[in-house]
């Protein structure tokens, strides 16, 4: 079955620039376009929400071990107003808090119909921050435990909104969906990088940063070495966390400037953190040769040079030349 767990996020992300094609499942560049676009649709937030009421009847029969995909029986149609969750299997491990992201392995479910219209079993467990994926589902993780199986019944008040008709024919807004999933594990993600800070050579570009410690941009100066002849990765802050490593997906915040004259193009902290697989060509080389080796919570420099980024005459509205990125890696698995 193919995923379409991407669509379970609250807010999409802006479309990035560092993907190195279009193709139709990935959003094509344009550095203009905002979150706040993307919040106009009737995809829900999980911003300021409840935990999901706890109804040990609700009509989804679950069976099955946990850690293996769930046989589920669900009594057509099923339709709830505000979501409602079914605690299968009790875990005993930490609560999940908003500001947790959590790792689960789950299987959804039409109310409808009771087909299944999209799972990870067989694949890679999905891992969203709880205030970041739709409601519905942030109601139904939020406040349970680790080691549990649950079954959420989303209401379409919380629910895709439009985005539900991606889940296949005859679904829409006013569809309700049932979340089967176990809950793998919960951590707080670094919201920026922390760690040894660490001196660069001269003959970078100087990071500019906020009175909250978020990059802004970068000074170039007559000394600044503006012809690289390869990718240069430099760290300014030192994590702590795991080495990054080829394939694995990595949540990262990032400001892009052209190296030329330090003129920021794109910055993700306007809107949400950049989360990719690295190393496998799915962004422009000088990411994957800087990031892959780094440290999780590290602050990388980035300076890249035209032909492992876009090239000296691109085509498609990127940014030419050479190009200076500053990289907070938050998150790899």
């Amino acid at each position: 079955m193919r995923r379409r767990f991407a669509v379970l996020p609250a807010v999409v992300t802006v479309a990035l620039t560092l993907v190195v094609s279009s193709c139709a499942s990935e959003p094509k560049p344009d550095p203009a376009a905002s979150s706040s676009s993307a919040s106009s649709s009737a995809t829900q937030a999980a911003t300021e929400v409840t935990p999901a009421k706890v109804d040990p009847t609700l009509a989804v029969d679950v069976t099955g071990d946990p850690g293996t995909k769930p046989t589920v029986k669900i009594t057509t149609p099923l339709s709830v107003t505000d979501t409602t969750k079914k605690i299968v299997t009790q875990g005993t491990g930490p609560e999940i808090k908003l500001n947790d992201t959590v790792e689960f392995a789950y299987s959804l479910y039409a109310g409808t119909t009771g087909a299944e219209v999209d799972s990870s079993w067989g694949g890679t467990n999905a891992r969203f921050e709880v205030q970041s994926v739709t409601r519905g589902i942030a109601r139904g993780l939020l406040g349970g435990h680790v080691g549990d199986r649950v079954a959420i019944a989303i209401s379409p008040a919380d629910g895709f909104g439009a985005n539900a008709a991606n889940f296949g024919e005859g679904l829409d807004e006013n569809t309700t969906f049932v979340l089967v999933a176990d809950l793998i594990n919960a951590y707080v993600a670094p919201t920026k990088a922390t760690g040894e800070v660490v001196a660069p050579p001269a003959d970078l570009p100087a990071v500019t940063v906020g009175a909250d410690g978020i990059p802004t941009g970068f000074t170039v100066s007559d000394t600044t070495n503006k012809t690289p002849a390869d990718t240069i990765a430099q760290p300014l802050i030192k994590g702590a966390g795991a080495v990054v490593t080829s394939g694995q997906t990595v949540k990262m915040q990032y400001v892009g400037a052209t190296l030329a004259d330090g003129k920021v193009f794109q910055s993700s902290w306007t809107a949400q953190a950049f989360t990719t697989v690295i190393g496998t060509g799915q962004v422009i080389q000088g990411w994957d040769k800087g990031i892959v080796g780094q440290t999780v919570g590290s602050r990388v420099e980035l300076v890249i040079p035209a032909a492992q980024a876009y090239g000296d005459a691109p085509t498609s509205g990127q940014p030419a030349g050479p190009l200076v990125f500053v990289v907070d890696i938050l998150d790899a698995y």
